[in-house]
């Protein structure tokens, strides 16, 4: 069965959230779940959210995480490495990035191992550190799809000011996505979809 993919622009930074489902079924997946459940809800067109996976835990992808698992049962899955960031608003850098502290209901959450089956759905979890200690990306191999968080973007990658960041981990790490097949498409945490191939013509890694 084929694969829908519904990117969903949240909050004002505009974080990319993936509602991610396959074909004949009534449950989705969904990835990085930012700021406007409301949109997400709206967006979901009456599916349910099996699934919550994280790429990272920066609180622009996981503000809506809390009202969705409470709302929906849904587990919800992150790497281990940052699990410690999700209820802490000084390591996802929403007090330094905007002044103030984020308060809400703890999210809980299991890890994502090395690959995880979820709604019908098989993702590979790549481990992508440099963004984060964390970081993943998620990889639909059968159906070519990467949901690559903010460790890579069309023309850019994620910054490492940030806490668990690490310029020397996300060039290793950009390194092994673009050794992915060319035809793969990326779906960013910000901005466009692309192509590993395109990304690889822009760099010499």
């Amino acid at each position: 069965m084929p694969v829908s993919i519904l990117a969903v622009s949240c909050g004002m930074i505009q974080e990319n959230a993936y509602i991610v489902a396959r074909e004949g079924r009534d449950d989705c997946a969904v990835i990085d779940p930012g700021d406007d459940y409301p949109k997400l809800k709206r967006t979901l067109g009456g599916k349910r959210v099996g699934a919550i996976l994280l790429t990272h835990g920066h609180f622009d992808h996981i503000q809506a995480v809390a009202p969705m698992a409470d709302e929906f049962g849904a587990p919800v899955y992150v790497h281990a490495e940052d699990a410690e960031m999700l209820n802490d608003s000084r390591l996802n850098g929403y007090m330094g990035l905007m002044g103030g502290i984020a308060t809400g209901p703890r999210i809980e959450a299991q890890d994502l191992g090395e690959a995880l089956d979820a709604c019908g759905l098989r993702f590979d979890v790549l481990h992508t550190p440099g963004h984060s200690k964390g970081s993943v990306c998620l990889y639909l191999k059968d159906e070519g799809a990467l949901f690559s968080g903010d460790t890579l973007f069309e023309a850019g990658f994620g910054r490492t000011d940030l806490h668990g960041g690490d310029m020397r981990a996300l060039m290793a790490s950009l390194k092994a996505l673009l050794a992915l097949p060319g035809e793969t498409r990326v779906y960013p945490g910000h901005g466009p979809v692309t192509t590993v191939a395109r990304e690889r013509a822009r760099y010499k890694l």
